[in-house]
């Protein structure tokens, strides 16, 4: 398959596009920087054809690069969040005492919704919390397999991992997450 060809590569955006954003979306948890992957992602894409192996298939390679993409922008997102929150915010203007305004004051709040959000509100709000705290790899087979219908072949092939391996980490991912949702009261009681 030559991706480098115009017609080859709009086909392979078409099949492929929806779900790769779907991906960044669910890793980032923020709409511009998946737009952003995305198009990173068909642009190496382009850029690297010639590192595609004849008899791949081509989501499992166009998945793998829009994942590390997601990886790099999660691990510099992490450095670039590691300001002070007492730190004097520059673009903020000055307190009514004439005292800097600090970061911490400007920027929103992780409270709770008010009380009169629905609990469905409130549980989504917690899951989507638990599944950013998880490890990258256990948050990605979380997210190719319950939001993308991935087989743990699949999965597998995507991560580097046996078939095994990948639903060893879901099962993992899905305990912690049981777990942190017992700690918030949103998980049912089960004999175990």
């Amino acid at each position: 398959m030559n991706l480098r060809d115009p017609e080859t590569f709009r086909k392979a955006y078409e099949a492929h596009s929806k779900g790769l954003f779907n991906l960044a979306f669910r890793l980032l948890s923020d709409r511009q920087w998946a737009e952003d992957v995305l198009q990173e992602t068909f642009v190496r894409a382009f850029t690297r054809a010639d590192t595609f192996r004849e008899g791949g298939q081509v989501s499992t390679w166009l998945y793998r690069i829009c994942m590390n993409l997601c990886y790099d922008h999660l691990r510099a997102r992490k450095y670039r969040m590691a300001a002070s929150l007492d730190a004097p915010a520059q673009a903020a203007s000055a307190a009514a005492d004439g005292s800097a305004t600090t970061w911490a004051a400007v920027l929103p709040s992780d409270t709770v919704e008010p009380a009169t959000e629905i609990a469905d509100r409130d549980a989504a709000i917690c899951v989507r919390r638990l599944i950013d705290e998880l490890p990258e790899r256990e948050r990605t087979v979380v997210v190719l397999r319950q939001y993308h219908n991935m087989t743990f072949q699949e999965i597998g092939e995507i991560l580097g991992l046996t078939a095994r391996t990948a639903q060893n980490c879901l099962r993992r991912a899905k305990d912690k997450l049981y777990f942190g949702l017992k700690q918030a009261g949103l998980a049912p009681a089960v004999g175990m």
